[in-house]
């Protein structure tokens, strides 16, 4: 029995590890989204600037 439990319980903390894996690599992805998505948008208002300017 306690064979099956210890089983159980390793099962579980392997579940665990990989997804606090894939919660860590869901926010690195949103956050590199994020930066290109800034970095697009002063881009992008910068350009319409220029193009109101002249």
């Amino acid at each position: 029995m306690s064979h099956v439990l210890s089983e159980i319980l390793c099962s579980g903390f392997i579940i665990d590890s990989s997804l606090r894996r894939r919660t860590h690599l869901v926010q690195s992805l949103s956050v590199t989204f994020l930066y290109w998505f800034y970095v697009f948008s002063l881009f992008s208002t910068f350009i319409v600037i220029i193009i109101i300017l002249t």
